[in-house]
């Protein structure tokens, strides 16, 4: 019987990588995904997933690296003018740009798709500064402001443009079901739950793709994607570092990292004592071994820092203040706290996904002298208690992408309730933000978010520990371009050796 199975065993995996080597033949990619999706909406998505997808099938304006570092590159516009008093954008369509059912591009499907997304729940804040915008003639649209908004092309550069005569003609709902753009991919068809199939768009003004279909397998299970790599069934996949050890074994395989903005990091409740006192939260700081947090937790897959700023992101800076692990230093900050220890914290509140990390933070606290439980909700109900400021001491990861100027939703007063769950209030950080928001100077920018982590820090808003790495495995057969800080990826830029 073993033999049997064992024979079975070798001629499935023949037949996979007879699959694979058709596979890289016939041009065909299968992707795996840990979720599936909810919506196509080009304009009012929410999770990342759902964004890989639109970002193959719609194109933006213009395209900036996330990092904001670079000057904009053309896409849908080829050119464009900013007035001398930075609140007119001009932007010149290129010609002959069609949509993938083949009615062409103009300025009105523009107006329409930025309009779509200043009114969009998730998506709003790509448009933020833009008043209003118009159609100056069939390949000219004008984007007005109402005061100079440094980040504003960054943001455009995420906005995807859709028809609008498709939008009126099938209505909200097919709309967001079958989306219709001009990007590489055309979009075939979905099974809830299941997959999603693409086909090359052969019309693409960037050129045809060299990868002519895609299917994007839902695979919950970082376990089972992690087999249907190496056996061909899945080229390309997003991976957990528990899996990193056996697919970086496999030279059929290869492993690819992304640096992201997002942090992991500890919060605490500025609102509710002993939190309320910045030289507790240094203490806190200084008693987290972050080292130890990323081996345990993330299995060495991130990159170790304190600063709410990550290191490739624009307005960081070496000399803004690091925390370090210093047990001893966060003994003396607790006594100049007034704190007596042992100290009873009362608990850690995570969700279920946070609770490996909140157990190295717990252990971490233990060993200066607070004592704290903790408690795991279910994620929802712990996001309510979260924003409505219902807890002490939390856990969690975040990830506020974009421009520099996001991290204002974890820091400025207008944001407590959302993003800002230290509820920390400071109206001298406020009016950094809002300085950061209309100098034009990049150096000068660049100066003020130097000035909002360095009190940031100072002041100890949250505890930071790491930028967790994005990491990619894929057949060694597949070319893939370097990824960029977020771990975007257009598979257009994607082709068999």
């Amino acid at each position: 019987m073993k033999k049997t199975a064992a024979i079975l065993a070798a001629a499935m995996l023949g037949a996979a990588v007879l699959s694979m080597t058709a596979s890289a033949a016939d041009d065909n990619l299968v992707i795996a995904v840990s979720e599936d999706i909810d919506t196509l909406h080009p304009m009012n998505y929410s999770t990342s997933v759902e964004a890989m997808v639109l970002n193959q099938i719609y194109d933006p304006l213009i395209y900036m690296n996330p990092d904001g570092a670079e000057d904009p590159e053309p896409r849908l516009a080829e050119s464009w003018e900013v007035s001398d008093d930075g609140l007119d954008y001009t932007f010149h369509l290129r010609d002959g740009v069609t949509f993938q059912d083949g009615t062409a591009l103009t300025a009105d499907d523009v107006v329409f798709s930025l309009e779509q997304y200043q009114k969009s729940e998730y998506q709003g804040s790509n448009v933020d500064g833009l008043d209003t915008v118009e159609a100056k003639d069939e390949h000219t649209v004008v984007c007005h402001l109402s005061q100079p908004y440094s980040p504003f092309m960054l943001g455009l550069s995420s906005c995807h443009i859709a028809s609008k005569a498709y939008y009126d003609s099938v209505g909200e709902d097919e709309f967001a079901a079958t989306p219709n753009g001009t990007g590489p991919y055309k979009f075939v068809s979905r099974a809830t739950g299941s997959n999603i199939t693409l086909e090359a768009n052969e019309d693409y003004y960037g050129g045809a793709p060299a990868i002519k279909s895609v299917t994007i397998e839902v695979i919950p299970d970082s376990a089972t994607t992690a087999i249907a790599l190496q056996t061909g069934e899945v080229s390309f996949a997003e991976i957990e570092s528990s899996s990193l050890a056996q697919l970086e074994a496999n030279n059929a395989i290869t492993i690819a990292r992304a640096e992201t903005s997002g942090f992991s990091y500890v919060t605490m409740n500025t609102e509710k004592e002993p939190f309320n006192n910045p030289t507790f939260r240094q203490a806190v700081n200084y008693a987290i071994n972050r080292e130890n947090v990323i081996n345990i937790v993330y299995d060495g897959e991130a990159e170790e820092n304190s600063n709410i700023c990550a290191k490739s992101r624009f307005g960081y800076s070496d000399d803004q203040p690091q925390y370090t692990y210093d047990p001893d230093k966060a003994k003396e900050l607790l006594k100049e706290a007034g704190i007596e220890t042992p100290y009873d914290l009362g608990t850690i509140l995570v969700a279920e996904k946070y609770e490996p990390l909140a157990t190295v933070i717990q252990s971490d606290l233990a060993a200066v002298g607070l004592n704290a439980d903790i408690s795991v909700e279910e994620f929802n109900t712990y996001i309510g208690d979260l924003t409505s400021g219902n807890y002490g001491i939390s856990a969690l990861e975040m990830t506020l992408e974009g421009d520099t100027q996001q991290l204002e939703m974890a820091l400025m007063t207008d944001y407590i309730g959302t993003a800002n769950n230290a509820r920390y209030s400071d109206s001298a950080m406020d009016d950094l933000f809002n300085q950061a928001k209309t100098e034009t100077d990049s150096s000068k920018r660049s100066e003020i978010f130097n000035q909002i982590f360095t009190k940031a820090q100072d002041e100890a808003a949250y505890a930071v520990i790491c930028n967790p790495d994005i990491l990619y495995a894929y057949s060694s057969d597949l070319k893939v371009p370097e990824f960029l800080l977020e771990g975007y990826y257009y598979i257009n830029q994607f082709s068999w050796n």
